[in-house]
């Protein structure tokens, strides 16, 4: 693994000696190549594993989703690094350190699944634009496809536009769900308590296993990995800038995590309510807490909804460029903003046919299990090796905890073959 030292550097990570503030702004001048993996990963998904969790566990569990936020800014960092030392995206390296065939086939399992959950997407959107408007009439049809449209709309303006949105929108989702813990005002000793680990009984385990997996999958090393070599992070100089941005987005989705981890905990357990996903959760509290925490919890399910739609359309087109061998992956690249169209579409589509969407979303999840675990082996092999990362290797505490990474990777793979045989 060599630098591409041809790529032009924004600049060297220098943190300026000054007071805490000046340091932050510093810092926050120059994150975003994190935001658009992070809209991804900040979805239903996530949220549907918390609060299942949170419901059914209390706060016995709450150690495994800040873990999960650790986890997930490191598996990023971790394919970052790759597209930062060798100036390409996590495909091209697998396809010149191993095979080009072999690197296209894992990245067309991977695009296959995607689009599955970018279609499972349009069936969530849509129900909440009717839980929102109180009606599955025409009005909701029209309002869903105008909130298509505009993450349409608002992703195809180009890399910066798409960095700000994306930044904003997974910043204030996070802090929807802060405030949710205010208003729902959890006892400090229940939160320090579920910072102990604790284990569910054997059987249960799997849940942990599916938080993990849903917030630290290997894929999103591959994602990230187009984001750093977007913003020509592609010199050894630049690690820092990618520690520090996935130190804040991964903060950011932990608070988003904990947030409706804490809620459902909080309220939802003590009072025996099980739920199976976002909006559940929402319509549970409000003859609890009220109708603010009802609404704001329906908001920051909105944020995270757009932005993934939004996210994972550009991420896949980004992908399908890789595929094609379309010259250029940057959202910049007229071509690559045009294919982001081909997910907004695809999610369109998920609303309609909403009675198929999950149904089809968990018959091929399996196969995006299968593709992370590959991908987060591999890069953990060659970022853990001198031969191929020389002095730039993992430290050995970022290899213990990319090898904790690939065994959760490797339990998702093993339950759904399990599933699938059974």
């Amino acid at each position: 693994m060599s630098a591409n030292n041809a790529s032009p550097l924004i600049r060297e990570f220098n943190m300026p000696k000054a007071n805490v503030f000046k340091k932050m702004s510093y810092i926050m001048s120059f994150v975003g190549a994190g935001s658009i993996l992070m809209s991804a990963a900040m979805g239903p998904g996530t949220l549907s594993s918390v609060l299942t969790a949170g419901a059914n566990y209390g706060y016995m569990l709450l150690w495994v989703v800040v873990l999960s936020g650790v986890m997930n800014g490191m598996v990023a960092y971790i394919g970052g690094k790759v597209a930062c030392l060798s100036g390409k995206n996590v495909y091209e390296y697998l396809g010149e350190k191993i095979n080009p065939t072999f690197s296209k086939v894992l990245l067309g399992v991977v695009l296959c699944t995607w689009f599955m959950v970018i279609f499972s997407q349009g069936s969530a959107m849509l129900n909440l634009v009717q839980f929102t408007i109180g009606s599955t009439g025409p009005i909701s049809i029209v309002a869903f496809i105008l909130i298509e449209l505009l993450a349409g709309y608002v992703f195809t303006q180009g890399k910066n536009s798409a960095l700000k949105i994306a930044s904003i929108m997974v910043t204030v989702t996070s802090i929807l769900y802060l405030i949710n813990l205010i208003i729902i005002k959890p006892e400090a000793s229940a939160i320090v308590g579920g910072m102990v680990p604790k284990l569910p009984p054997l059987a249960q385990a799997g849940i942990i296993a599916g938080i993990i997996g849903g917030s630290a999958p290997g894929t999103s090393a591959a994602w990230y990995s187009y984001g750093v070599k977007d913003n020509n992070w592609t010199s050894p100089k630049n690690l820092k800038f990618i520690a520090w941005d996935q130190v804040y987005f991964a903060l950011l989705f932990t608070i988003f995590s904990v947030g409706a981890y804490i809620s459902a905990a909080a309220v939802l357990n003590p009072a025996g309510i099980a739920v199976n996903n976002s909006l559940d959760a929402a319509i549970a509290l409000e003859p609890i807490v009220g109708s603010a925490a009802k609404w704001i919890f329906a908001a920051g399910f909105f944020g995270a909804l757009f932005t993934t739609i939004g996210g994972m359309s550009s991420l896949a087109s980004q992908g399908i460029s890789t595929l094609f061998n379309i010259e250029g992956d940057s959202l910049n690249n007229t071509k690559v903003k045009k294919i982001i169209w081909v997910g907004i579409v695809v999610s369109i589509l998920g609303g309609f046919a909403a009675k198929y969407a999950m149904g089809l979303l968990i018959n091929f999840l399996g196969f995006l299990n299968i593709g992370g675990f590959v991908i987060i082996l591999l890069l953990t092999y060659f970022t853990s090796s001198e031969k191929h990362a020389g002095e730039y290797k993992n430290k050995w505490y970022t290899t213990l905890v990319a090898a904790v990474i690939v065994l959760f990777n490797l339990y998702a793979v093993i339950t759904y073959i399990t599933k699938f045989i059974g």
